[in-house]
């Protein structure tokens, strides 16, 4: 689905308010004590009630894809208080493939759900996504915990007017969070580690990234071409902010599975801005990463385009800002990477794009920029 369909589904999501987003009137609250079902007070709750869920261990029995499936406007509380350790944990069960799925009854079919609010969980080991949305309006994702959620951390797709604060997120083989197909989204003050890409963003459009940190990942944050994505390429996306965020330390061992986009990583890099535009970087503490602080990578000159025009039109990073950041100690230890390596630096540019592209760079602290073919890069950003 595309955005343009999204911003249609807002439409007839007025028009089933009862059905999918949130009532007040009647509101009621469902508690769930261990070794009771959880899914069990989801379905038997009304759009705009809440659930709270005291600690403990859950590990459902209904066999289904998904440990917690929500297909309506809900408060998802855990009672965690996780700095002292007490725990909501949700736990693959049989057949389980996802922790927590927030969709339609019928996805790309009915109206998105309208309102969705999760706090507080701890959800681990399960086999694909950890907390995973689509098709969803005004959600926040609020103080969580992913933990060994071996494709992506937390995922919200196809989804918009979002909120994913002070999460925990690690231990994924793709990213430990991903922003995808989704607008008008704000990623805030999460800790992102131990995953190939620790904070990855795809095909979107309006994406706030701050204050977060982002460390102990191969690629730091990952601002991806839209080829990169399991969705077709939207068009005109951008707009994405990355402001005040601690990227530092990115030099993990790339676990992806073999064959695998995310398994073409090089270790070592801090943010990687791979053939996309407009992208506003600022105010960022980069730091101790081995290959790069910041890449501007050209998509075709990364993967193997073959002879698919659409990509080679829109192959290189165009019209991005990277000001008042600060870069120290990185580029200092790059793993050979196909002679790429020897482009290690703070600031490291390679791209067939030249001056056309229109990227500025100003006010950052660091090293001298590592261009390509002598391109001498524009100091000032207007």
């Amino acid at each position: 689905m595309r955005l343009a369909q999204l911003a249609t589904y807002s439409v007839l999501a007025v028009s089933a308010a009862l059905a999918f987003g949130p009532t007040t009137a009647g509101a009621a609250v469902h508690k769930v004590m261990p070794g009771e079902s959880i899914q069990d007070a989801i379905d038997a709750a009304s759009p705009g009630d809440t659930v709270k869920v005291w600690p403990g261990d859950y590990i459902e029995t209904h066999g289904n894809s998904a440990a917690i499936r929500i297909t309506k406007s809900l408060k998802f509380i855990a009672k965690s208080d996780l700095k002292n350790g007490v725990k909501v944990r949700i736990l693959p069960g049989v057949g389980n493939q996802d922790g927590i799925l927030v969709e339609p009854p019928s996805p790309g079919v009915d109206p998105p759900v309208v309102g969705i609010k999760i706090k507080g969980f701890t959800v681990e080991g399960f086999p694909n996504h950890g907390i995973w949305l689509q098709y969803v309006e005004n959600f926040k994702i609020l103080e969580n915990e992913s933990i060994d959620n071996l494709h992506n951390g937390i995922f919200p797709t196809l989804s918009v007017r979002g909120l994913v604060k002070k999460n925990v997120s690690y231990g994924s083989l793709d990213a430990a969070l991903w922003v995808e197909a989704a607008e008008n989204v704000r990623v805030i003050k999460n800790e992102l580690y131990n995953s190939p890409t620790g904070l990855e963003v795809t095909i979107s459009k309006d994406i706030l990234i701050k204050k977060n940190d982002v460390h102990d990942n191969t690629v730091g944050i990952g601002l991806y071409h839209p080829s990169a994505a399991s969705l077709p390429a939207l068009g005109g996306d951008g707009d994405w902010k990355i402001v005040g965020n601690h990227v530092h330390d990115n030099n993990f061992e790339n676990t992806a599975p073999p064959g695998s986009l995310p398994s073409q990583l090089p270790p070592g890099g801090g943010i990687l801005v791979l053939g996309v535009d407009r992208m506003d970087i600022q105010k960022n503490l980069i730091e101790n990463n081995d290959f790069f602080g910041v890449a501007y990578v050209d998509w075709c000159l990364a993967v193997d385009c073959g002879s698919n025009p659409a990509v080679s039109q829109d192959e290189f990073p165009s019209d991005n800002k990277f000001h008042k950041n600060k870069l120290s100690n990185n580029g200092t230890n790059p793993s050979p990477f196909g002679g790429l390596e020897s482009f290690a630096d703070d600031i490291t540019y390679v791209s067939l794009g030249g001056p056309n592209s229109a990227n500025c760079f100003a006010k950052n602290t660091g090293n001298p920029i590592n261009g390509f073919n002598g391109y001498q890069l524009a100091n000032s950003c207007k």
